[in-house]
């Protein structure tokens, strides 16, 4: 090769196409993720319990489903010359505008993603998830150029008031040249991200503590916890826990009953474990609540 030369061609992939379509439908939901987050195979990209993982582990946010959808793609941009040639400056990049309800309480924490780039993955109607693979083996969001959640929409009284979320995706090729998809045998759908909790304790004594366990936004109780995912610590920083024994009431809040022996007079403290390594997983604790034996 002659010095400065440019490399105009490339390898040219086959015509011949295959005889199915893929049917994905439209951007069902999108699952935000840092921009070096990847999974390193197939085979644990299928699993659910990959996803969830790293849900717990704050890799991966998943956001409201969409109840309307709308495509923002580019256009590829082209210069025209007064002689008539045209150039290709680039190609338009993919892009869409996803709208949902919400309520206001978490509307804040949705917005802290604003303008953070990292990576997407996308959810199809149709239950695939999309990403990208520049080797075949991992699997990875789309790198973002554009990532807003807009304010709650007004309304003239005929629709629901809404809240927008405008995505972009920085590089065509990741979804045209490199692209990776799999449909799950769990539903994707389904996914949803950390809810934050508050930890309270309703009553106690030196054979009972009963504590609850609401959703900071909505206030409903949160049900199907288990021993494991709880902390409780005395004023030495030891921990009391198991309990002899331990009651999910079905209401939100967790009886923990001690017997041989009772709680000794002192302070305490109790708290969920962080998403990671709770046996549920899936919530997050305001902070710990404190109470007194005396």
């Amino acid at each position: 090769m002659a010095y400065n030369a440019s490399t105009c061609s490339a390898s040219k992939g086959n015509t011949g196409l295959s005889e199915c379509l893929d049917d994905f439908g439209y951007d069902f939901m999108v699952i935000h993720t840092p921009t070096s987050y990847e999974i390193d195979t197939e085979s644990n990209a299928k699993l659910e319990a990959t996803w969830l993982t790293a849900i717990n582990a704050k890799n991966n946010s998943p956001f409201p489903n969409f109840d309307v959808v709308e495509d923002t793609s580019e256009d590829d941009v082209v210069q025209e010359l007064p002689s008539g040639v045209k150039f290709q400056v680039r190609e338009g990049k993919y892009g869409g505008k996803g709208s949902f309800r919400v309520a206001l309480c978490d509307l804040a924490a949705l917005r802290t993603y604003n303008n953070l780039k990292g990576r997407i993955f996308i959810v199809t109607s149709d239950g695939a998830i999309l990403g990208t693979s520049p080797d075949g083996i991992i699997f990875k969001g789309f790198l973002l150029s554009e990532f807003k959640v807009g304010k709650l929409g007004q309304t003239d009284g005929t629709t629901e008031r809404m809240v927008s979320l405008d995505y972009q995706l920085a590089s065509p090729a990741e979804f045209a040249d490199f692209p990776a998809w799999f449909t799950p045998t769990w539903n994707a759908q389904a996914l949803v991200g950390i809810k934050d909790v508050d930890v309270a304790v309703d009553s106690s004594a030196e054979g009972l503590v009963v504590v609850s366990v609401t959703g900071d936004c909505d206030g409903d109780g949160i049900e199907g916890l288990v021993e494991a995912d709880f902390l409780m610590f005395n004023d030495a920083l030891a921990t009391v826990l198991p309990a002899d024994t331990f009651t999910d009431n079905n209401d939100g809040t967790y009886d923990f009953v001690f017997t041989t022996p009772v709680l000794p007079a002192t302070g305490y403290s109790v708290n969920l474990k962080t998403p990671a390594l709770q046996t549920t997983g899936g919530y997050e604790s305001s902070g710990a609540d404190t109470f007194t034996i005396s």
